[in-house]
């Protein structure tokens, strides 16, 4: 299994708090994708998107990401042809935000995982409609297990019954609130212990190449892996 990676650089037009920059990247990357037929047709379906990206950086301390300045951010994905081709739209792609003005890839081979680690919140649609896990991590490690299978069977169609997860905490103490199309999400982010054995490992490394939980394609459960 590889993992493909694009590194966006761009020039930031307007001066933009941490909070807002999922929301606008994610405006970014939805306007490439309507200069694609494939693209738009995967966009405007309700279905897993199966790429995920990362806030911008280098981190600003203040939480003001600063105009006329240039940042980063990852995207990745496991589907090579569709990789390539949000590549090709964003290329040079500007808007009132951002000026792209570099796209790196980068291919990465499956590696042994001991751990994952959220660096962009990840998000929960609770039972009661909200966003609130408070401290039910039963419920929270259900629901890894119950997505990262349904992606699983998206992308190779094949189903896996198999619990990846030796352990897991969350690393806040308050809900991490994201405002998102006029209303606040509330995200977590995680710690977890993955298991060794090969199927436990391919779906650790799914997580790291798709992210965890919902909403992926606008920045939510982008993880890190710990070897």
């Amino acid at each position: 299994m590889n993992c493909f990676n694009l590194k966006i650089t761009l020039l930031l037009k307007q001066d933009l708090k941490n909070v807002e920059t999922y929301e606008k990247i994610s405006n970014l990357i939805s306007y490439a994708m309507l200069k694609d037929k494939n693209l738009k047709e995967i966009h405007e379906t309700n279905t897993f998107k199966n790429y995920v990206f990362c806030s911008l950086y280098p981190v600003q301390k203040d939480g003001i990401y600063k105009q006329n300045n240039i940042y980063s951010f990852d995207l990745r994905g496991l589907e090579f042809t569709k990789i390539m081709k949000l590549k090709q739209v964003m290329t040079g792609l500007e808007n009132d935000y951002f000026k792209i003005i570099q796209i790196n890839l980068k291919t990465h081979e499956q590696i042994k995982i001991n751990k994952l680690v959220t660096l962009t919140p990840a998000i929960i649609t609770t039972p009661k409609g909200d966003y609130d896990i408070k401290e039910n991590m039963d419920l929270v490690k259900d629901r890894i297990l119950a997505n990262i299978q349904k992606k699983y069977k998206n992308i190779y169609d094949t189903t896996v019954d198999i619990d990846f997860i030796k352990s897991i905490k969350k690393t806040n103490r308050q809900p991490i609130k994201i405002p998102y199309k006029n209303i606040n999400m509330l995200g977590n982010k995680f710690e977890i212990e993955v298991k060794e054995d090969p199927m436990s490992q391919n779906l650790a490394y799914l997580a790291v190449s798709v992210g965890i939980l919902e909403k992926n394609s606008i920045g939510f459960g982008f993880c890190m892996a710990r070897r």
